[in-house]
């Protein structure tokens, strides 16, 4: 395949998929990583898209960015056995807490659906940014204190972001924070989302937290979403529908023993 028209092919895919890892680019070319990055250069310095870590994204777009996250109702039921597997691993983890953090993620909210109150019959006490998942813990009425932060409503994703939401969390702490992700390219540890606004509230809930869980299912994996993250190194455990692992933070103090 020539060269022209590798890079026809990159930028239809890009344009199909909103991002694209450098990943699946040599998969879908079977060309080497080599190769990819020599296209994405190409195209980068043409000014037709914009390398990142691991990949690209599209230099611009007409779609507002609100749009580019999946509205919740459609992301709710996708690979929902997986969703379900994540949940009851990362339910374990939080047998205990006493406080959380809760992204607004169709993820996140199958592990609130499966939350249990804490052996005295309280609790834990649960902040989230999310409508449908701060909803459907009061319509259980099981003890759960529950916090809806303020901010911007996102009607596609159900979910409040924007500086009133991160400002509302000013003086908090909590025991664990859960959190999804739009995308996560494995080999290089980087996380993306859907918005900016989604990724600065997980940010946000990151740093206020003493433990952090990282709750994706496999369709997440080596997918590249727009707007960056982070990295896997803020996270304690990466749970999957295969069990939990000890990443950043605990596999580091792990591997110091």
């Amino acid at each position: 395949m020539i060269g022209e028209e590798r890079r026809r092919k990159l930028l239809a895919a890009l344009k199909k998929a909103g991002a694209l890892s450098a990943t699946r680019a040599g998969k879908l070319l079977r060309v080497s990583r080599m190769t990819v990055h020599r296209d994405l250069d190409s195209l980068a310095a043409d000014g037709l898209l914009r390398k990142v870590r691991g990949g690209a994204t599209p230099v611009s777009s007409r779609t507002p960015r609100a749009e580019l996250a999946r509205p919740f109702t459609e992301r709710m039921p996708i690979n929902t056995p997986g969703k379900e597997a994540v949940a009851r691993h990362v339910a374990k983890l939080l047998a205990h807490a006493q406080s959380l953090a809760l992204d607004a993620s169709s993820t996140v909210f199958r592990v609130a659906s499966i939350l249990k109150p804490l052996p005295a019959g309280r609790g834990p006490s649960i902040i989230t940014n999310s409508v449908p998942l701060f909803q459907e813990l009061l319509r259980r009425q099981e003890g759960f204190r529950v916090l809806l932060t303020g901010g911007e409503p996102q009607a596609r994703s159900g979910s409040l972001v924007g500086p009133l939401a991160i400002r509302s969390l000013e003086g908090l702490r909590f025991d664990y924070a859960v959190i999804s992700v739009a995308g996560l390219m494995e080999e290089q540890g980087l996380l993306f989302d859907s918005t900016p606004e989604d990724a600065a509230l997980k940010q946000a809930f990151l740093a206020r937290a003493d433990k952090a869980i990282l709750a994706v299912d496999k369709t997440k994996i080596n997918f590249l979403a727009p707007y960056p993250l982070g990295d896997l190194s803020a996270f304690d455990w990466l749970v999957t529908e295969d069990g939990v692992n000890e990443v950043g933070r605990k596999a580091k103090g792990k591997r110091q023993r």
